[in-house]
């Protein structure tokens, strides 16, 4: 089916409710077409981010759970460190969840990195880990990088920020989409250019955002 005008959906202002249909309204000076075409968009603009996402996190967590493996000889590495105590608390919290889904004995240390939160890899990267962890040779995941180790997890907080707007259907209209990406495939390139290459080759996100006043003018449709 091709897709149709969201604005001649008269219905959509009840379906999408009035609370969360008024920041778009409001950035539309009250032009309810303009508002529902914006709204439209930024669940484009979600989506296209997400599966950008989707290949950068899968990347970033692999690249530093394979140096961690590397690094303390062993595939369950948090096991061979002292981790703070909700890091701690965040594995143990992972390993009764797989126990339970999977059956004790019956995963591996690839589920558990599939399992834990975006936040739990990030946090590795804070001043607490500097020395345990960093030094050790988790700079070594991201080999193409020379800055500063707190510089990169701010890079990461701002993305992982991002997909959760996006993930919860929240605005990120008022975002330069075009800057976010250029961070993504930066933040890829540290770990792998080939990472990098297949986010910047594949992203829908430069497109859509360059498309936004089209969008919100009616010459262009979107698609999710």
């Amino acid at each position: 089916m091709n897709p149709v005008d969201p604005a001649s959906l008269s219905a959509l202002p009840v379906v999408i409710g009035a609370a969360r249909f008024a920041p778009y309204l409001a950035a539309r000076s009250g032009d309810a077409a303009e508002a529902l075409r914006l709204y439209s968009w930024n669940v484009e603009a979600s989506a296209a981010f997400l599966g950008a996402y989707a290949a950068l996190e899968v990347g970033m967590r692999n690249a530093m759970h394979d140096t961690l493996t590397s690094v303390f000889s062993s595939a369950d590495w948090w096991h061979a460190v002292t981790l703070a105590a909700k890091d701690s608390a965040q594995i143990s919290d992972t390993e009764t969840y797989l126990d339970g889904r999977k059956g004790a004995g019956s995963w591996g240390a690839g589920h558990m990195v599939a399992e834990l939160k975006t936040s739990f890899w990030e946090g590795l990267l804070t001043n607490r880990y500097h020395t345990l962890l960093w030094e050790a040779g988790l700079k070594n995941a991201f080999p193409n990088y020379t800055g500063l180790r707190d510089d990169l997890r701010k890079q990461m907080q701002r993305l992982r920020l991002l997909r959760n707007r996006a993930a919860h259907h929240e605005p990120i209209f008022e975002r330069d989409l075009l800057v976010d990406h250029k961070f993504m495939c930066e933040l890829a390139g540290y770990a792998e250019t080939d990472l990098q290459t297949w986010i910047a080759s594949h992203s829908r996100v430069p497109g859509v955002a360059v498309a936004k006043a089209l969008t919100i003018s009616g010459a262009r449709l979107t698609r999710f």
